[in-house]
């Protein structure tokens, strides 16, 4: 992007400076209107793109396709820690970037300068309407007519809303030839768009705001305009006109003008705009389609050869870079920092050995006996359990040992099904406890059955399954419990009977509490 900047400002220059060199040989044989449109070379390559890539490859010559590139490599004896020190401070040195620094003050002096006409302009425009007295439209009401003291001669200003502003006194110092002529000069300069090319102008200016060649290239450009201006007036009119046009150019000459509005004369110019009303050759037709044809293809010529992508743009680069000491095919891609180095890894620490297992405790072996009566009947009547220390071998149970714990059966109870599914009774001295294992079944069956999923179905199941494990061991640790309770109070027991049995039947219930 930047060296396609610098490309462009150069051949803009050097465009500019062509036009400044032929302008006067070609407004002399072909007329002013050929030399003024000879500005727009400045004006079309500035708005050139570069050439596309593939353009740039077709032009390579056979020569330059079989150029061989030989790459030499030079070890540099080592340096001392000193040279060291002073090679990078002077690397240091070289390497600050003045690119952004140069870019910043152009891109601030382009925006000054155009931002100051700008305001200017606006100003000045502002002062004219309001001193304004007089004001009728001409040209089909496209454009106003006002008389104003702050217009010291005849002036054309108003893109979007077109003005002519004469001096106050007009009607006074011109007589009715000379003010026609002076308004059908300006009327003019809107109808061939003058003020919109001044304000491209001035966008090049601004851009070139550093370059002297620019800055003579703008006045003669003004002075192209008017005279182009005065031989369109002219065209087709009586000789004789020209001496009152040229008295009417005298009257309006002044010193200061808005570059962005058109003037009927500044001073600058008046001799070669009387000179030039001075020659009444008229050019053929012939001369001016010959005159206009070389144009043509002097644009497209200068166009093509100053081309970002051209070999003629390559050539210029290289000669621009080997002036200034920097390769412009670089310029606006700085290099990326160097890498800082890389830290070594730090040593792994070895693994420490994993300790040993300890070994696992021993099972704790215990000896449980149970003791269980029946009736004639089949049924349970006495449960007894006896824990055996480890460090005991036998254990002495008397009959009078025989503890009254309800017997706990599982039976099938029948109807109604939504009864209780635990059924306590007591058969003379002995308590007994049915589980309906029908009825747990059939709340199964019909939790099961209202249940939408399979998912569900085995939730409710477990969970009255697991109910009534808890339901028996519930009334297991109440029978211990009750047992307990019955071994304390008997008396007729002996002191080391009652210990051992307490301990035996402590021990079957933190048994039935660790399971939970």
């Amino acid at each position: 992007m930047i060296a396609w900047l610098l490309e462009t400002m150069v051949a803009t220059t050097l465009l500019m400076a062509l036009v400044l060199v032929i302008r006067r040989p070609v407004a002399r044989h072909f007329g002013p209107n050929i030399a003024y449109a000879l500005w727009l070379l400045p004006v079309l390559r500035l708005i050139l793109p570069p050439l596309p890539e593939g353009w740039r490859g077709g032009a390579e010559t056979p020569v330059e396709a079989a150029t061989e590139v030989i790459t030499y490599y030079v070890a540099s004896p080592l340096a001392t820690p000193e040279a060291s020190a002073s090679a990078r401070m002077a690397t240091d040195a070289a390497s600050f970037d003045w690119v952004p620094l140069v870019l910043g003050l152009w891109a601030a002096g382009a925006v000054l300068f155009l931002g100051w006409h700008m305001i200017a302009h606006g100003r000045f425009c502002a002062r004219l309407l309001r001193a304004a007295k007089v004001a009728r439209p001409v040209a089909e009401g496209r454009v106003h007519v006002i008389e104003t003291d702050a217009a010291t001669g005849p002036l054309a200003f108003g893109i979007w809303r077109k003005y002519v502003a004469f001096p106050r006194d007009f009607s006074e110092r011109y007589d009715p030839l000379e003010r026609n002529l002076a308004l059908a000069h300006e009327l003019g300069h809107h109808l061939r768009g003058d003020l919109i090319a001044n304000w491209a102008a001035l966008i090049v200016l601004a851009l070139h705001w550093f370059n002297p060649v620019a800055w003579r290239a703008f006045r003669a450009f003004r002075a192209d305009q008017e005279m182009a201006c005065d031989a369109l007036v002219l065209a087709g009119r009586a000789p004789a006109l020209r001496h009152a046009y040229g008295r009417a150019i005298v009257k309006s000459a002044h010193g200061g003008a808005v570059s962005a509005a058109c003037h009927l004369h500044t001073i600058n110019e008046l001799k070669g705009r009387l000179r030039m009303l001075s020659k009444h050759e008229r050019k053929s037709r012939a001369r001016i389609t010959a005159g206009l044809t070389g144009g043509i293809a002097l644009t497209l010529g200068a166009l093509a050869l100053t081309a970002s992508g051209t070999q003629a743009a390559a050539n210029l680069r290289a000669d621009m870079g080997d002036a200034i000491g920097v390769d412009l095919t670089q310029v606006g891609a700085p290099s990326a920092p160097e890498a800082p180095a890389v830290p070594a890894a730090p040593e792994v620490p070895v693994a420490p050995e994993a300790p040993e297992a300890p070994e696992a405790p021993k099972a704790k072996v215990e000896r449980r006996i149970v003791i269980v009566e029946k009736g004639k009947d089949g049924e349970k009547r006495d449960v007894r359990v006896v824990r055996v220390p480890k460090d005991s071998t036998t254990f002495t149970w008397s009959e009078g040992d025989k503890l009254d714990i309800p017997v706990i059966a599982s039976i099938k109870c029948g109807p109604p099904a939504d009864g209780d599914i635990k059924v306590e009774t007591k058969e003379g001295s002995k308590r007994k406890i049915v589980i309906c294992t029908d009825r747990i079944e059939t709340r199964v069956e019909t939790a099961t059955a209202s249940a939408k999923g399979a998912e569900a179905q085995a939730r409710q199941a477990r969970a009255i399954a697991i109910a009534s494990a808890d339901m028996g061991k519930r009334h297991a640790m109440m029978g211990l419990r009750l047992a307990r309770r019955t071994v304390e109070a008997q008396d007729d027991l002996g002191a080391d009977q009652k210990a051992a049995a307490l301990k035996g039947i402590d021990d079957a219930i933190r048994e039935l509490e660790s399971d939970n």
